[in-house]
């Protein structure tokens, strides 16, 4: 079963970061891409974390960016993720 790049977990973990903070910022901001950008972070995830990552793309069903952009999905997905590998 795929789980995700073979990447350090602080360097995963800083990704979903700057993948929120981004969101966050420029991605409420674009209205018109907003999706795109929505996809395009799930894809990342999911190339970090195998299937868990996919998670994050609850975000496609707000199409207004005022909800999602408030809720760190990345960054939940990472602590969840390194608590499920911690635990294996």
């Amino acid at each position: 079963m795929f789980e995700g790049i073979p990447l350090p977990i602080w360097a995963k973990f800083t990704i979903c970061v700057l993948a929120d903070l981004f969101d966050m910022t420029f991605g409420r901001l674009m209205l018109g891409v907003s999706i795109l950008t929505d996809v395009g972070s799930a894809l990342i995830m999911f190339l970090l974390w195998g299937p868990l990552g996919l998670l994050s793309i609850w975000e496609t069903a707000d199409v207004t960016e005022q909800f999602d952009g408030f809720v760190p999905s990345n960054t939940l997905i990472a602590w969840a993720a390194h608590r499920k590998h911690q635990q294996t």
